[in-house]
């Protein structure tokens, strides 16, 4: 694989979600501080701090009060590159309807194939879709999207550039993040040709704040744009629950300033009436999850170049779901009843087998006792494991990982990782425990609770797949995590989690 970064490229990658974290929970707390109209007018004066992008005549569309509206969110190198070398290394569409299930989000991958018609009339064939941007900026980049999904509007266009990241990440006061496998790479000894963006951020549950934050979502070396895409938008999940609207009224420019400066946008966004539009929208809407909608497309080369290439029906698929986004699950399947007298459920084995999960007993045992003595907390490992996969072998001392946990209070709390690779590039799943027995990720669990092994479940669901399962044992919490691309089925995480065993025990 190519080395990743290379240079000054790739440094918008990391927009879709604070795009989306800004207009979901900046202007969903908006919402509830627009009495006055004073408050309103601070807002659209920290949005004119950026630029205005002109000539948007016939390609975005202005929303009635209270009708859906549609927003483009780009992300482009333009700070540090001009005229040919500028694109789009982000294409995101946001659509905040009242009458959905959810706030709906399409990251368009920059490689899809397009054919399209520059503003000077010269037809373009057979170009990747972040191309259109170099070729026309903002407009024609919109141009190629609604041609692209059919009749779609577009209601406001944001791009924002590469500086502004750091400082709202800093600004909201950092992110709690579960980072899934350790995540490094260093330039010492490699030739320019392969060096690219430098990064330690080791496993679990940890506190992510700017430089940290940008090199974790950016990353891509060894996995893929879909697995990158995948990691945005769980920082997108937990930059959403971790910052909510007390925070944004207390004081609501400590976000909107630093942000402001980064971002260029239509005019609609820098009026008055305009963002109040948007502002109360989303307010109407803030209790609803945030949903990645999946953008099917198959690889091929194309007059010897690699690109993404969609069928009519993926498109069309695409298209529906972001329009009219699914249901939430209904109650999965109750697990077997524990047998008596024995400790187990009945059908275990076979029901492990189905599964395609495997016994890995000895295995979990020998890998939890690398942790040692002194983590602070009763630890448990999985006996079932997902067939065919295999936990992280240890590097520089980092599998499996003990280590503390800084909480917003400032205490020091002990916590453990253990990281088990699918053999899929870039999805891991994982255990962790934790003496931080209300940590962000555990808040908000689903009605759906369940009984297995003996333990009871809280289950935390990203649309219809289960993405956490946690349970307590006395003064520690506990829980199993999902793959970044949920590569694990509902039974395999709740067999998973009800196989936890107790070192020792």
């Amino acid at each position: 694989m190519p080395p990743e970064f290379p240079g000054r490229a790739r440094r918008g990658t990391w927009v879709r979600y604070v795009c989306a974290a800004l207009l979901v929970i900046g202007l969903t707390a908006g919402a509830t501080a627009t009495a006055g109209l004073l408050q309103v007018k601070g807002f659209v004066d920290d949005l004119k701090a950026g630029t205005e992008i002109g000539g948007l005549g016939g390609v975005v569309a202005t929303a009635d009060l209270g009708k859906p509206q549609t927003l483009l969110l780009l992300g482009s190198d333009h700070r540090f590159a001009t005229g040919a070398n500028a694109r789009s290394d982000t294409i995101m569409l946001m659509r905040l309807d009242p009458s959905a299930n959810a706030i709906t989000v399409l990251s368009i991958p920059r490689d899809l194939e397009v054919s399209y018609v520059k503003p000077d009339g010269t037809r373009v064939k057979n170009a990747k879709i972040n191309q259109a941007y170099t070729d026309g900026g903002e407009k024609l980049t919109a141009k190629v999207i609604k041609r692209l999904l059919g009749p779609i509007e577009i209601n406001h266009i944001v791009n924002i550039n590469f500086g502004g990241f750091q400082r709202v990440v800093d600004a909201i006061g950092c992110v709690y993040v579960d980072v899934d496998h350790r995540y490094y790479h260093s330039n010492a000894g490699l030739p320019p040709s392969q060096q690219y963006a430098e990064i330690d951020i080791q496993p679990g549950y940890q506190r992510l704040c700017g430089r940290q934050a940008l090199d974790y979502v950016r990353y891509r070396h060894g996995d893929s744009d879909f697995v990158r895409a995948a990691r945005q938008q769980d920082f997108l999940r937990a930059m959403k629950s971790q910052y909510g609207i007390d925070a944004f009224v207390s004081d609501p420019h400590r976000l909107t300033a630093p942000l402001g400066k980064s971002l260029s946008t239509d005019p609609g966004l820098r009026s008055t009436d305009g963002l109040l539009k948007l502002a109360r929208l989303a307010g109407g809407i803030a209790g609803k999850p945030v949903r990645q909608i999946q953008f099917q497309a198959n690889d091929a080369t194309v007059n010897g170049g690699a690109y993404l290439v969609a069928s009519p029906q993926q498109i069309a698929q695409a298209r529906h779901d972001f329009l009219k986004p699914p249901p939430q699950p209904p109650r999965a399947p109750k697990p077997p009843r524990a047998s008596r007298g024995r400790g187990r459920a009945q059908g275990a084995a076979p029901a492990a087998a189905s599964l395609h999960l495997a016994d890995m007993t000895q295995t979990g045992r020998d890998y939890a006792i690398q942790l040692g003595g002194g983590v602070g907390i009763p630890i448990y490992y999985p006996k079932l494991l997902l067939s065919g996969s295999q936990y992280a072998t240890r590097s520089a001392g980092t599998y499996p990982r003990a280590y503390r946990i800084k909480a917003p209070d400032g205490t020091m709390r002990a916590a453990y990782r253990l990281v088990v690779s699918t053999g899929e590039a870039g999805n891991y799943y994982g255990v962790e425990g934790t003496s931080w027995t209300d940590p962000p990720i555990l808040k908000g669990p689903s009605s759906d609770h369940r009984t297995v092994g003996g333990k009871r479940l809280d289950l935390y669901y990203d649309g219809t797949k289960l993405r956490t399962v946690g349970w307590r044992d006395g003064s520690a919490a506990y829980w199993v995590e999902n793959t970044l691309q949920d590569r694990l089925t509902n039974p395999q995480m709740l067999a998973i989690a009800g196989s936890l065993t107790r070192l020792g025990g």
